[in-house]
């Protein structure tokens, strides 16, 4: 039995759902069918009451994930204070971004790390909000750029940047060249959006806008940048985009403003409270935040 065992046994345990738990681990069914069954071997019990209808916690794998999650609550906050000592030790700062932040805040950021740290070694990963705040919570990066709003006792953050979002549509739409453009104006069309998990936030204020102005939008959801920029370029709907990445704007599409109201971005930098690095300090210091 080890750490990557128990993860799944408690991803499955909160689920009670083989098809969903993989889904969430990102792998097949069968190989976590296959997991449980050598785990079960092992500890000589059963975890799970399965029956074609669904998927219970026996009274042996309730014990185990009363156990498991301690488990791996110590084993994580062991990892988190070893990769921190690690990273301090190493001169290395770790920093996660959303693609936003390198085309607004990340240049001025960079630069001020260059001109306080010059032996500093900088890792940078593109990252989403999600991904960031687990890897903040796990001291795998130091720094984080995430979209606002964010809730947590464990981080502190730093509002950097703020803006009203632009639409972008094809140049063919009959509003591309219009001179005064209001939401109202796209109640027909569809909006290619991320799913809602990727930003919560973000989904929720274009929902709220487009209600605001008296009608529900039609959404049709991709999962990345380049498949809703590949659909809006098709003329499959249209999209809302950052100001801040219109020098991004390819061929045959119209970023538009528009005169009432409209969804806002605000990146923030998040670093932890517990065990932010001397270097972490001064830099989280010096980079100017908006009110």
């Amino acid at each position: 039995m080890d750490i990557k065992d128990l993860r799944c046994f408690i991803v499955l345990a909160e689920e009670l759902n083989f098809r969903r738990a993989a889904e969430k681990m990102h792998m097949s069914q069968p190989p976590l069918t296959r997991l449980i069954g050598r785990l079960e071997r092992e500890l000589g019990v059963a975890l799970f009451k399965r029956t074609t209808r669904n998927v219970e916690l026996t009274e042996a794998g309730q014990s185990l994930l009363r156990e498991a999650r301690g488990l791996l609550l110590h084993a994580d906050e062991t990892a988190r204070r070893i990769r921190h000592a690690t990273s301090e030790a190493s001169n290395r700062l770790r920093v996660g971004y959303v693609p936003l932040a390198l085309y607004t805040v990340l240049p001025q950021f960079l630069d001020q790390c260059r001109q306080d740290f010059p032996e500093l070694e900088l890792d940078l990963h593109e990252r989403t909000t999600d991904m960031q705040l687990n890897e903040l919570y796990s001291a795998e990066i130091d720094i984080g750029f995430i979209y606002m709003p964010i809730y947590s006792e464990l981080l502190a953050l730093k509002a950097v940047y703020r803006e009203p979002m632009k639409l972008a549509v094809p140049a063919h739409h009959p509003m591309a060249n219009q001179p005064a453009i209001k939401l109202t104006n796209f109640a027909s069309d569809v909006f290619i959006m991320h799913p809602r998990a990727e930003n919560p936030a973000m989904y929720d204020d274009i929902l709220r806008c487009c209600t605001m102005v008296g009608f529900s939008p039609r959404i049709f959801q991709k999962a990345d940048d380049q498949s809703c920029m590949a659909l809006l370029m098709a003329g499959q709907g249209i999209h809302f985009i950052a100001s801040g990445m219109e020098c991004l704007e390819p061929t045959g599409l119209k970023h538009l403003v528009i005169d009432d109201t409209v969804p806002t971005l605000e990146l923030a930098m998040a670093w932890r409270r517990e065990d932010p690095s001397s270097i972490v300090k001064s830099l989280v210091s010096e980079i100017p935040g908006i009110l």
